[in-house]
């Protein structure tokens, strides 16, 4: 695993959330799960150049290509375990490489942490020639039981997660895959544990959510949520649920193929 610092001074307040503080939690909470993985790595060609951009601890990248990641919390580098990646501390919205040095770039659940999404996507456009593989969200409309206890949550994450109709002004023609969640997803993000109410009650897998740095007052909903499993009512209320092995929360992945 080979490191480069930055090459400008990096300023914290070009991310979001400060990652510095989640790496610890990100490291134990956010293994990449395997299902997810084969439909990402599907798009990305074997002995290709890939370029993997706020790469945080380097969940789903290919281990039979050359990768080069760039990431601007020195601490999600700092965790990662045997990467063999390049490793470069850097933004999106300022790649420090040259136009066309990647067949691939890939972008996994990272838009809603960068500070200007256009810029960081023509950045990427700038730099690959072939195609690009993006992991995202567009909102879960009326799915995730979550909001009933803690209804901020809706209201931050879809302000900063772009549409579909957003990345093709900026991308072009894109092409959208469904990605349904299994219910004992092994990434703890924001929706994983949709089958497992108990798990949003540990303050460690919150930790590992950064939707949860975002919003405050989330006491009140948590009492709720903890009674209501202890009770039986949010397994009785959601009991189609349990029959479920897999749902559609609004994860999609997203590939632009470049046409030169």
């Amino acid at each position: 695993m080979a490191f480069i610092a930055p090459h400008f001074p990096l300023d914290k307040k070009i991310m979001t959330v400060d990652y510095d503080q989640l790496a610890d939690h990100y490291s134990i909470y956010r293994y990449p799960d395997p299902r997810i993985a084969l439909r990402i790595q599907s798009h990305l060609q074997v002995n290709t150049r890939v370029l993997n951009v706020v790469a945080g601890m380097g969940s789903y990248e290919p281990e039979d290509c050359e990768v080069v990641a760039i990431e601007p919390s020195h601490e999600m580098i700092a965790k990662r375990k045997n990467s063999k990646a390049t490793l470069i501390q850097g933004v999106a919205e300022d790649l420090p490489f040259r136009d066309n040095e990647f067949d691939i770039a890939m972008a996994i659940l990272t838009l809603h942490h960068w500070s200007d999404i256009r810029s960081g996507l023509q950045e990427m456009l700038r730099v690959s020639k072939n195609k690009i593989v993006l992991f995202t969200w567009i909102g879960y409309g009326n799915n995730f039981w979550l909001e009933d206890y803690i209804p901020q949550i809706k209201n931050v994450d879809i302000k900063l997660f772009p549409t579909l109709e957003e990345l093709e002004q900026i991308l072009g023609s894109v092409s959208v895959e469904t990605i349904k969640i299994p219910y004992d997803c092994t990434d703890g993000f924001m929706c994983a544990y949709w089958r497992r109410p108990e798990a949003y009650l540990d303050l460690k897998v919150r930790k590992a959510i950064s939707t949860f740095s975002r919003v405050s007052d989330i006491q009140k909903g948590l009492n709720k949520l903890k009674n209501d499993i202890d009770s039986g009512a949010w397994y009785k209320k959601h009991s189609y649920l349990l029959k479920k092995k897999s749902f559609d929360l609004g994860y999609r992945l997203v590939v632009c193929k470049i046409i030169t």
